[in-house]
């Protein structure tokens, strides 16, 4: 029987603890070998969240299910496959429909019987239960934290120290911020203003969101606001969908703005947002967009279309070099709006993974509310680890015989499994981990709006090296007045 090994790691954290590529390949490959199956490929997707299936080596080996280059899938573990009841009953599906089977070498089910297939679903069901019901409470807790008048957690806002009193230095930052931005300035502006005077966010250079959030966060004006722009598990623009399910409440902080400014400069920054094209026509995603079929560059291009009342539709698109110089390539061309719109989408997705919910979770607490629970973890793990050792010193003393000793170190090793697992479940995301970078990005679609085109263009380039787009078209568009199926296919930043 031919094995496809299937390996996933997502976070450094994972590796640190056993659960490492090596780790999973050296076990997967000794487990194919007990069942004298032979391994046809080996898989891995490193650094790729189990939320669903768009993981590089994921299609890849479901490329090669449909060419029936295996016979059974193995894993470490279901969750190394994923995490998502609707994806895992997908892959069952797929698997069954093909004759291929699939097997957990830590876990006792698998496909290759009835039973095995719905205790599968059953697991997945609870576990995807689990992650909702512990956000849904979290989310509760945090809006009951809000009405009673209390921060609901998260790291201090800048200008604040921890008693929610004004540190006078940020003040000072803050009302300069407000005052360059009422005096005319964009956001972008503004951050670099304040940056060329050598005045830092505590450490952090000042960036287009920074900004924005200062000014649009009324717990400067004294309000508490907690809320989401989720709508139907998806990422809701404010332009497009509008800001839900929003509780606000009198807070215990000193003043930084008084309500009426809170007010004046939000009527400014919607008196700004731009729904359009500025009047500098620039090419927001020049130098970054990438084709997936060559790995050519993909350069922007600017064409008008005659509308039927004779005005023109001006139109921004991206084509691929190699396509342009008549090299061959068939990628169609992209226009500038569905980048913009699967660029937005891409960066919702993430936030509604498992990483917004653990960004929900960190925010309950002034520090990673899960800090303590892996602390926990690993001293009971150090102590498994130190009780086999003082059971090899006992049978080196004649204290126990050899036959005890292998029934110690059974009991302990399953015991450190149990523990790894726990351990390996835990969130790892730090509150104070969010990197400048990250701040960018996950704010982007909350600026974006509020930047003209070369603020658009400058901000995608501090953020991104490469964006590679995807289609399963050739040279070919979509009907008119749509756009054509397409993805992002991967990102590299900077």
């Amino acid at each position: 029987m031919k094995a496809a090994i299937y390996i996933r790691v997502s976070t450094d954290e994972q590796a640190a603890e056993g659960f490492s590529i090596d780790a999973q390949k050296r076990r997967l490959l000794a487990y194919a070998d007990s069942q004298d199956w032979e391994v046809s490929e080996v898989y891995i997707d490193d650094g790729w969240s189990a939320k669903d299936l768009k993981r590089p080596e994921m299609q890849r080996m479901l490329g090669d299910l449909e060419n029936q280059l295996f016979d059974v899938v193995l894993v470490y573990k279901l969750d190394r496959m994923t995490r998502s009841a609707s994806d895992c009953d997908n892959l069952i599906k797929m698997f069954e429909a093909h004759n291929v089977k699939f097997q957990s070498c830590t876990e006792s089910f698998e496909t290759r019987t009835a039973t095995g297939r719905l205790f599968i679903r059953l697991v997945a069901d609870i576990a995807q239960w689990e992650r909702e019901n512990t956000a849904e409470r979290v989310r509760m807790g945090m809006e009951q934290m809000v009405h009673e008048g209390r921060r609901p957690g998260g790291p201090i806002n800048f200008g604040y120290d921890k008693n929610e009193k004004i540190v006078q230095e940020e003040y000072t930052q803050i009302k300069l911020l407000r005052n360059f931005y009422m005096q005319g300035l964009g956001l972008k502006g503004v951050a670099t203003k304040l940056n060329d005077m050598g005045l830092l966010r505590r450490g952090y250079r000042w960036t287009s969101f920074s900004v924005w959030y200062i000014l649009d966060n009324p717990y400067y004006a004294g309000k508490l606001r907690y809320g989401t722009k989720k709508s139907n598990g998806k990422y809701a623009s404010r332009k497009k969908e509008g800001v839900v399910d929003l509780t606000f409440a009198d807070g215990s902080q000193e003043l930084t703005f008084s309500w009426d400014e809170y007010q004046e400069h939000k009527e400014e920054m919607a008196r700004r947002s731009f729904t359009g094209y500025s009047k500098v026509r620039e090419y927001w995603f020049s130098g970054v967009l990438k084709c997936s079929k060559c790995g050519g560059k993909m350069t922007g291009r600017y064409h008008q279309n005659k509308r039927q009342d004779g005005s023109y539709n001006k139109i921004i698109s991206y084509i691929c070099s190699s396509r342009q110089t008549g090299k061959g390539c068939t990628m169609p061309m992209f226009r500038q709006e569905l980048v913009e719109s699967l660029l937005l989408e891409w960066i919702g997705e993430r936030l509604s993974t498992d990483y917004s919910a653990i960004r929900e979770l960190a925010a309950t607490t002034e520090e990673d509310p899960m800090i303590d629970l892996r602390k926990d973890l690993k001293r009971e793990i150090d102590k498994v680890r130190e009780r086999r050792k003082k059971w090899q010193r006992m049978y080196a003393d004649d204290l126990i015989s050899q036959e005890e000793l292998r029934e110690h170190n059974a009991d302990e090793k399953q015991n450190e499994e149990m523990l790894m697992a726990e351990l390996e479940k835990m969130p790892t995301f730090n509150v104070e981990d969010l990197s400048e970078q990250n701040e960018m990005l996950f704010g982007l679609p909350e600026v974006w709006d509020q930047m003209d085109d070369v603020d658009k263009h400058e901000m995608i380039l501090d953020i991104f090296k490469e964006i590679t787009l995807y289609t399963p078209l050739d040279k070919a568009h979509g009907r008119k007045g749509q756009f054509i199926p397409a993805s992002i296919e991967s990102v590299v930043f900077n």
